[in-house]
């Protein structure tokens, strides 16, 4: 093969060569491309949540304003049935259902006629039914005499963050009982959990014992 006929043929032979992996490492471009772009989705997709919950932390801290609305009483059937938080429901716990706070997130709850209060942590979705704005598991409805109604009119607080911490950083929870020598006090505690396991540890020697929110200097 001539010189010049041989240089042509192996110019060719590159060119085609360059064909066939061109799309390759197109290919390979396009690949690199999207796992970049799904990478950047994902840190903007954290950024933005990150920002919603300072947002409605700080929204929550600087709101005076109560929520107002009726509670109901989860049914007993319901016991042991799953929640959306992914925990099964216990009916002896103080938890309830609410439809947008946070799951974790304590609220207190006063009714209205009787001026009672309690502490619950929010677990699951619900109510569902119009005017409703929280169903309250069967130990925390007995603290405020709702059991026997089922529903009533109440005031809710947002008092702490999704992990139950006080949204006051100088706030604590307390177990508050009654002793032969007074009103005592167990504490502090800055997890509702933590308070929420006390708690339940001594309610069968003490009934009337409740998780209060206090100084944490006390």
């Amino acid at each position: 093969m001539k010189p010049l006929r041989w240089l042509s043929a192996l110019t060719v032979l590159l060119a085609c060569m360059a064909l066939l992996t061109a799309p390759a490492d197109a290919d390979a471009r396009k690949h690199d491309s999207k796992g970049e772009t799904q990478a950047r989705k994902n840190t903007d997709r954290k950024k933005q949540a990150d920002a919603d919950r300072e947002l409605w932390l700080e929204r929550t801290r600087n709101n005076s304003e109560i929520m107002s609305g009726k509670a109901s009483l989860y049914s007993k059937n319901l016991h042991n049935s799953n929640t959306a938080s992914g925990y099964r429901y216990d009916m002896y716990t103080f938890t309830a259902a609410h439809r947008t706070l946070p799951m974790g997130t304590v609220v207190r709850v006063t009714d209205h006629s009787n001026g009672k209060s309690v502490m619950v942590c929010v677990t699951d979705r619900g109510p569902f039914v119009r005017g409703r704005i929280i169903d309250l598991s069967y130990a925390a409805a007995r603290q405020i005499n709702l059991n026997g109604r089922g529903v009533g009119n109440v005031d809710l607080e947002v008092i702490s963050d999704e992990n139950g911490t006080p949204l006051n950083a100088d706030q604590a929870y307390y177990v508050r009982y009654a002793s032969g020598t007074g009103r005592q006090t167990i504490g502090p505690f800055r997890a509702f959990a933590d308070a929420a396991t006390m708690h339940e540890a001594m309610r069968q020697a003490h009934p009337e014992a409740e998780v209060v929110l206090g100084s944490a200097n006390e």
